[in-house]
């Protein structure tokens, strides 16, 4: 993710300075894999700004044993009281309200502590045995909200519904809700939703969306993703073309007319980027929707959708922001099918997709950014030595005005460090090996660190140690 508030920070940085443990996919097994499955009928209405619905998640039997209860997080609730800046307040807002909650028929009284809820299990679950949490949730959209949000004809659905926390050898991760990066560790799921719209509105989500419409309903069916975003709008027209076997489609309103060519060219552009040097992307669609539509809401990632500005601005005026696009596509390998826990440890996916975004500006777009990744290198080892931060902390951590410098934009000099010691080579050889090894799984740094050293052969424990801990032997 890159949201306004750290995308617009490192675009002035640069401006200045210039002068649950995921089980391996179906696809690699050829087997049934027990991963939690939504399934959601939802009603919006535009006129007061609500979706009204009823789920239905149906736990896996492997992952919760001798479970008495379960945990989501409600990340609504975050704009019910904004405790956060008042640069990102909403001017209207939002919260998820949670009724008749039953497990396996059974009803039950949830405990619902500002944006977690604790399920109480009627009985504990074995291994044999699998529960089903049925719960009906009304959701009231904020408005200029972060990521949740609506604007003019669209809503923007994101982490929307009550979402499964991840439980994992650590135990029940329920960390809070922060605009400091991305709070949202989740789990590989599958997801069936119906979203019902009144006349005129389109569904954009993390599904394959074409002809999935019937009336005024959408029936959009997901698998193996880690979580489900949609925009519902009547406002957006769309550009659709395929590269690879993959359906690309850049969503625009009116008055984005002069740069929709170039940003859709830059999206088909870096899907085949993506795929020769990393990997196969997985899925059959992916959509770009473009908007400057409130604080947060442009330069975001999610499963098979991402948002973007339409612009941003240079030493030369405004351009079309083609490095903010493919950043965001980055992500669909980098957190999106190789996943980490991005509370514990952002620079996992945001260095590698802010190198792969660095690589591809570099390689199709002739734009080097070496004197600035030395600057900043400079300014991250002033930053340590004043505060003690280094580039491996839980986000909670970070101020935001050193977020992007010690989590996106460091990590990716270190790569850029490493490409030039092993060789372009091997450091694509790491990163495929990286998407192959750990798809539809959650990686860790010592993860990553194990893979490069057996695909260069070399003891590189000194060379993460100093970039990402600052440390020298």
């Amino acid at each position: 993710m890159m949201n306004r508030r750290i995308l617009l920070s490192l675009w002035t940085i640069i401006f200045i300075m210039t002068g649950f443990e995921i089980q391996p996919a179906e696809a690699n097994h050829h087997r049934l894999i027990s991963r939690p499955h939504y399934q959601i009928e939802a009603q919006y209405d535009p006129h007061l700004d609500q979706v009204r619905a009823h789920m239905v998640v149906t736990l896996p039997k492997n992952q919760f044993k001798k479970q008495k209860e379960v945990y989501f997080h409600l990340f609504p609730n975050a704009f019910r009281q904004w405790r956060f800046d008042q640069v990102s307040k909403p001017t209207k807002p939002g919260f998820i309200d949670i009724s008749k909650v039953s497990v396996n028929r059974q009803s039950v009284k949830p405990v619902v502590r500002e944006t977690i809820m604790k399920v109480p299990l009627p009985k504990t679950v074995s291994n044999e045995n699998q529960s089903k949490i049925d719960l009906d949730f009304m959701l009231q959209l904020p408005r200029g909200g972060t990521r949740l949000n609506t604007f003019k004809n669209t809503a923007f659905l994101a982490q929307w519904y009550p979402m499964l926390a991840v439980k994992d050898r650590e135990g029940w991760h329920i960390d809070p809700y922060t605009t400091t990066g991305d709070p949202f560790y989740s789990i590989m799921s599958d997801f069936d939703i119906t979203i019902h719209t009144p006349r005129g509105y389109e569904v954009i989500s993390t599904a394959q969306d074409q002809n999935q419409q019937t009336g005024n309903s959408f029936h959009l069916k997901q698998n193996n993703v880690r979580d489900f975003a949609a925009v519902i709008t009547r406002d957006y027209r769309v550009l659709r073309k395929n590269v690879d076997g993959i359906e690309v489609n850049l969503w625009y309103l009116d008055g984005m007319e002069d740069v929709i060519t170039s940003l859709h060219q830059a999206a088909l552009n870096g899907m085949h980027f993506y795929n020769q040097r990393f990997g196969k992307y997985p899925y059959r669609e992916v959509d770009v929707v473009l908007g400057e539509t409130g604080f947060g809401i442009a330069g975001m990632e999610y499963p098979g959708l991402v948002t973007s500005v339409p612009k941003i601005p240079t030493r030369e005026g405004e351009k079309a922001a083609i490095n903010v696009v493919v950043h965001e596509l980055a992500h669909q390998w980098w957190y999106g099918v190789v996943g980490n826990n991005q509370v514990k440890e952002p620079w996992l996916d945001e260095g590698l997709t802010t190198f792969s975004e660095f690589l591809y500006m570099q390689e199709k777009m002739n734009e080097h950014d070496k004197s600035f990744l030395d600057r900043v290198t400079v300014r991250t080892n002033e930053i340590h030595r004043t505060v003690g931060l280094t580039s491996a902390e839980p986000l909670y951590r970070y101020p935001d005005s050193v977020y992007g410098l010690m989590v996106y934009v460091r990590p990716a000099a270190m790569l850029y460090d490493l490409m030039k010691q092993v060789g372009t080579e091997k450091m694509m050889k790491i990163l495929s090996s990286y998407y192959k090894t750990y798809q539809y799984r959650v990686a860790t740094t010592g993860d990553f660190i194990k893979l490069a050293k057996q695909v260069t052969g070399k003891n590189l424990d000194p060379f993460f140690q100093k970039w990402l801990y600052f440390k020298s032997q």
